[in-house]
């Protein structure tokens, strides 16, 4: 499986989505969509490193996950404490949709991020209808930059944009981002090395708040992640798989307590 195939095989639903539910359609759904709790305002902590947890039924690497429902997972992931919840809303390799965004609006009163693979502003349009308060944004596949943060923007969203070099990062900080995540797994392989987060993390700029996303699995992993200067931390697989997800995202949580470390940030130029 390449990544290449992913993106060929979003592309082709995404076509038949914008058939089946036009944008006029989304843009007047979107009126009628209470907006969510602020995504970004509930990342950043004083002192402690937030955690979101993420639905995700399956991925290209691994195959099935899990089994249940949004439903059953949401209750689990707020009672264990977790700041925010990411909504994978792909079908094919991921093994969910955007009704799923949809229920957990209904389900949760924690902010909701869309993760997918954003190729076109309708699936923007169509994020804010679902009830998200944020989209994941990946730097080299969305057409523009600066124009898909603007629209989450103007639809009162917050905008998560994805980096995997330091090129990625400046291109993302010239575009206006205010929040930046770090994706530790590499997308030729699917291996995870989370000291992609280390190496990275001193380009972003301190008033950016810094997701590092993907890997985490342990107590330990979460610690290693804060001292790099991470905000908050994603987790799907570890949280997805776990006999007790309450119990684990709770552990998660309380490791993450007081363990907020200011960036060491590269000076000015530092990009040149």
């Amino acid at each position: 499986m390449k990544f290449t195939d992913i993106l060929k095989e979003r592309r082709r639903v995404l076509e038949i989505r914008m058939k089946y539910q036009p944008l006029d359609e989304l843009k007047e759904n979107i009126k009628r969509v209470k907006l969510r709790t602020n995504f970004k305002k509930s990342l950043n902590k004083d002192d402690d490193v937030s955690i979101i947890c993420e639905y995700k039924p399956a991925s290209p690497s691994l195959g099935k996950i899990s089994q249940l429902m949004i439903g059953d997972v949401l209750p689990q992931f707020e009672k264990g404490g977790a700041s925010a919840v990411s909504v994978l809303t792909e079908e094919s390799f991921f093994k969910s949709n955007i009704d799923n965004l949809k229920l957990a609006c209904r389900i949760t009163t924690l902010p909701l991020l869309r993760k997918d693979f954003i190729l076109d502003p309708y699936q923007i349009y169509e994020a804010r209808a679902y009830g998200a308060s944020a989209v994941l944004l990946m730097s080299d596949i969305v057409p523009d930059l600066r124009e898909g943060i603007e629209l989450c923007k103007y639809l009162d969203m917050d905008a998560l944009v994805e980096c995997k070099t330091t090129e990625e990062i400046q291109r993302a900080v010239k575009a206006g981002a205010e929040i930046i995540g770090i994706n530790n797994r590499d997308f030729d392989d699917f291996t995870i090395n989370l000291n992609r987060t280390e190496k990275l993390a001193r380009y972003v700029p301190s008033n950016i708040t810094l997701v590092s996303e993907s890997g985490a699995k342990t107590s330990k992993d979460i610690t290693l992640l804060a001292s790099f200067g991470a905000d908050a931390i994603l987790v799907g697989t570890s949280v997805m798989s776990a006999g007790n997800i309450q119990k684990k995202v709770k552990k998660m949580v309380s490791v993450s307590e007081q363990k907020r470390v200011e960036r060491l940030v590269n000076p000015v130029g530092a990009f040149t």
